[in-house]
């Protein structure tokens, strides 16, 4: 009888650790100087073979008008491009979402250049920046998506990768609402620390981050050494201004703005991951948000793996 309760048990866990939903946090370095245009490739080699279901990308989402507020005069110009191009086009498209979902059901070598055009003004239409730009680059790169180096993580991780598995959409799961703010008290800080041991502390995590980079970069490796924990660590506390204790009014507020953006970033994740059938998820995201997201995902969302690419 002890010897079934235990089987029983064992089989009853081991079902809900198959079911239960996960997402692994790739940390990126946006856009990569020349000499290390190939450091993405172990970090997509790595991720293909996970074989991720749902792929989350450092986007904004389209219904997020307070972050829109911002960006659509902030400092990213493709972001400020697309967001005037997207009030033209809803001056002159006729949106309809059953169109796009029948679209959206083709397989991508039954597209015309036609449905690709649609497809990709119906998301300029909902001021989806992510789905919008894959569309363009379905278009132009499938079936096997580019070859030489971009640099970028947009072409070299989530949109190569999504094309690659014959993924329909990307997600998007930013929040940059208080960016304003962010940068505002971020510069603020920058000069009352001037000249100051703080700044002195500054400089010296600066140099072991670049010092950890060294040798890895040596070898294609700047990717992989940018998701060690001690390395995102060093990312977090730099990035989150954490060095500076918050001893200046300025340095506070911008620390506490940098973990805003984390936990709202972090509500977004799992939300949706929550409300999707996909139960392996991944996020490609600047690696210094990568501490201050796994500590959110696991406080807000305890169902969920959080899982560091480092991990895998």
């Amino acid at each position: 009888m002890k010897y079934l309760l235990c089987l029983s048990l064992t089989f009853y866990f081991s079902l809900m650790l198959a079911q239960q939903k996960e997402i692994v946090l790739v940390g990126t370095m946006h856009m990569l100087p020349k000499r290390l245009k190939n450091s993405y490739k172990p970090l997509f080699k790595k991720s293909l073979a996970y074989q991720p279901e749902a792929i989350f990308v450092e986007t904004v989402r389209p219904e997020d008008s307070l972050s829109w507020a911002y960006l659509k005069n902030g400092h990213n110009e493709s972001l400020k491009n697309f967001y005037q191009y997207s009030l033209k086009v809803r001056e002159e498209f006729d949106f309809n979402q059953d169109t796009l979902e029948h679209l959206l059901s083709k397989d991508f070598q039954q597209m015309t250049k036609d449905d690709f055009k649609k497809i990709c003004l119906s998301f300029a239409y909902q001021l989806d920046y992510p789905n919008f730009y894959y569309y363009r680059y379905v278009q132009d790169y499938f079936p096997e998506g580019h070859k030489k180096s971009k640099r970028h993580e947009n072409y070299e991780l989530s949109r190569k990768l999504a094309l690659k598995l014959g993924h329909k959409k990307l997600y998007a799961s930013d929040d940059q609402q208080t960016n304003a703010e962010f940068h505002q008290h971020w510069q603020a800080c920058e000069k009352a620390i001037d000249k100051t041991p703080v700044k002195r502390k500054e400089k010296k995590i600066i140099r072991k981050i670049v010092l950890r980079e060294v040798f890895p970069s040596i070898f294609g490796r700047y990717g992989i050494v940018n998701n060690k924990p001690k390395h995102l660590e060093l990312l977090d506390s730099l990035s989150g201004l954490k060095y500076t204790d918050m001893e200046q009014p300025d340095c506070a507020k911008a620390v506490d703005y940098f973990k805003q953006r984390n936990k709202r970033f972090a509500y977004n994740l799992g939300r949706q991951i929550e409300a999707n059938t996909f139960r392996k998820n991944i996020l490609f995201v600047g690696a210094s948000h990568i501490v201050g997201l796994k500590k959110e995902l696991n406080k807000q969302f305890p169902n969920i793996k959080v899982i560091l690419f480092n991990e895998l």
